[in-house]
């Protein structure tokens, strides 16, 4: 084959080859890390929706921590009168941030399933979420030390 003919070969095969090198603005110097924390280290969570709301709960060290937005727009819901009955507890939660709402625990820490009614009522709207927050029995610990397996 011909020298010439062999370069011109090559530089259309590798002209060819670059549409399929180049693709978006995407950075791809550096492996981005994403923060975050295990299912089981986020704590029990409980979750409601209806028309108008959408509700997460869940269990933040000594509160049930209730996140409520609209339905339509995912936007939080500020200033709403929000009550929750566990049907051993009933009480008004206190918003400690646009569209976080929380309640003390109470028995809710306690391992079981523990149903959810939160009343949720705003200037131009007001509904009933209904959800079941599980709590998981604690492990038990383990008594006995490592133990020595033989390798083979």
């Amino acid at each position: 084959m011909n020298p010439v003919r062999a370069l011109l070969l090559g530089t259309a095969l590798a002209a060819a080859a670059l549409p399929a090198l180049a693709h978006g603005d995407e950075d791809h110097s550096e492996p981005h890390a994403v923060a975050t924390a295990p299912m089981a280290a986020q704590g029990p969570r409980a979750e409601a929706q209806t028309d108008a709301f959408e509700l997460v709960a869940s269990l933040e060290q000594d509160r049930l921590v209730l996140h409520i937005d609209r339905f339509d727009t995912n936007e939080p819901v500020e200033g709403a009168q929000v009550e929750v009955d566990t049907g051993t507890m009933q009480a008004k939660a206190t918003q400690s941030s646009p569209g976080v709402y929380w309640v003390a625990q109470g028995t809710l820490g306690q391992p079981g399933k523990h149903p959810l009614t939160t009343t949720i009522e705003t200037e131009d709207t007001a509904d009933l979420l209904s959800a079941t927050l599980e709590v998981p029995a604690a492990p038990a610990p383990t008594t006995s030390g490592p133990t020595s397996e033989p390798w083979m």
